[in-house]
């Protein structure tokens, strides 16, 4: 993992969307792997999203291009819509962009719009050729993340939710994604300690916030009603072999020498569900530590 070694690099403001389906009887995530020779966390699998573009701001265009009526704005965005429509376009973008899902219907009725095929128009020109409104009213409010300092490219990160019907098709567009996969979280978390699903930081505790939930309606209906979390920064510390993530919740987050026994993070390796606070990133792979701590107690 590539760390920055001076300033730390000011994080550019993006956004993503957890797509989310009910598969029978168990809840499904879809997550992108990056290829190979992207710049940041290749190999490793996300949610669709990116950075925010010039053409997502145009506040005027999108106020008529949205699903909703500008009064409910401020309701479905968390009473932030002057600041948050920006970001929820991205999201929507960027999933079109990367997963091929296009979160849009045609103006004045509820059916989704799946008659594109071609990525290569641009976003605005798309939107406003087939008379479509984003489906900003489907989508939930999850957490919001920032790039820890030491990393040479940040990002200032939104995650929005939105649930995906059965039958809509992702996938992956073969540039800046090479494979997309509907997987449960539990499911998602195991191929990941063994390493057949490597998981980005953020996405990794993603799916652990998502173990309680019994199923899809349960966890639109705690989406659509949260707040806009505190921001997580975590802070990265790197080591020989590898580097130790430490979740603002650690408890030597703020402390200039964190506790850790280098030697012992292969053994203090953590089972899937068990709370955590730490990250250990090595190979190519993020998995759950425990704090040394934990060890004496």
């Amino acid at each position: 993992m590539a760390v920055q070694s001076h300033h730390p690099a000011a994080p550019s403001p993006s956004a993503t969307i957890i797509l989310v389906r009910q598969h029978e009887a168990k809840m499904e995530v879809y997550l992108l792997r990056r290829s190979a020779a992207s710049k940041f966390m290749p190999g490793t699998y996300v949610f669709p999203g990116g950075g925010l573009e010039d053409q997502d701001m145009d506040a005027v265009f999108w106020q008529k291009h949205v699903d909703i009526r500008i009064d409910q704005l401020d309701r479905v965005l968390d009473g932030k819509a002057a600041q948050m429509l920006p970001f929820a376009v991205a999201a929507i973008r960027e999933t079109w962009e990367e997963a091929g899902l296009l979160l849009a219907t045609p103006i004045g009725r509820r059916d989704i719009f799946e008659g594109v095929t071609d990525r290569g128009t641009p976003f605005t020109q798309l939107i406003q050729s087939q008379g479509l409104g984003l489906c900003v009213s489907k989508l939930g409010r999850w957490h919001h993340w920032i790039t820890p300092e030491l990393m040479p490219r940040r990002f200032d990160t939104f995650f929005f939710i939105a649930p995906v019907e059965l039958g809509q098709r992702c996938r992956p567009d073969n540039h800046e994604t090479d494979h997309g996969a509907w997987v449960n979280p539990r499911e998602a978390l195991l191929k990941n300690a063994d390493g057949s699903l490597p998981l980005s930081p953020p996405t990794l505790v993603t799916m652990h916030q998502m173990l309680p939930f019994v199923d899809l309606d349960a966890l639109m209906a705690e989406a659509r009603y949260r707040s806009w979390p505190t921001p997580i920064m975590p802070r990265l510390m790197p080591l020989k072999k590898g580097a130790l993530i430490i979740e603002p919740w650690d408890p030597d987050y703020s402390s200039p020498t964190p506790s850790v026994d280098v030697e012992s993070l292969e053994k203090d390796l953590l089972p899937i569900g068990a709370p955590f606070s730490r990250l250990w990133r090595h190979g190519g792979i993020c998995r759950p530590v425990r704090h040394p701590d934990e060890n004496r107690g």
